[in-house]
């Protein structure tokens, strides 16, 4: 049996089979549904050479990356190791800031006891000089007159012995 153009016609008119009408009398606009294949030798190149870019591109972006890391290390590392200094630093300047203000105080405070004490040896003898002065000059007034009152006496007796010695 042998299949003509005319019996699909027929098959199809008796089947009213609108898909496969459609599929049967469609104009061929869409194309060839499958690619030329290129000769092998061309697409074996092809792909190798698609797959060493790749290697290559692969290769390239790991060693980027492994640049970046390590960079990204070293520059962690040296910020870890300034921070640390420019910290221990400043701790030490702290420290020694803190000890010469520690110093500084004891020694205004041992200036300012000395003075204190200066003072009040000071207050004690000029008290000391004044009493010795004070008594100094009330043994004088003392012995004064004492010294006055002898001599009155003394001038007295005298004129007494005188007139005395008149009336007689």
């Amino acid at each position: 049996m042998h299949i003509t153009a005319q019996k699909i016609k027929e098959a199809a008119e008796a089947l009213e089979c609108t898909e496969l009408k459609s599929f049967m009398f469609q104009e061929p606009t869409a194309g060839p549904l499958t690619r030329r294949r290129r000769s092998s030798r061309s697409t074996g190149r092809s792909r190798r050479s698609t797959r060493g870019t790749r290697r290559s591109t692969r290769r390239s972006t790991r060693g980027t990356r492994r640049s970046t890391r390590r960079s990204t290390r070293g520059t962690r590392r040296s910020t870890r190791r300034s921070t640390r200094r420019s910290t221990r630093g400043t701790r030490r300047s702290t420290r020694g800031t803190r000890r010469s203000t520690r110093r500084s105080r004891r020694s205004t405070r041992r200036s300012r006891r000395s003075t204190r004490r200066s003072r009040r040896s000071t207050r004690r003898s000029t008290r000391r000089s004044r009493r010795s002065t004070r008594r100094s000059r009330r043994s004088t007034r003392r012995s004064t007159r004492r010294s006055r009152r002898s001599t009155r006496r003394s001038r007295r007796s005298t004129r007494r012995s005188r007139r005395s010695t008149r009336r007689s």
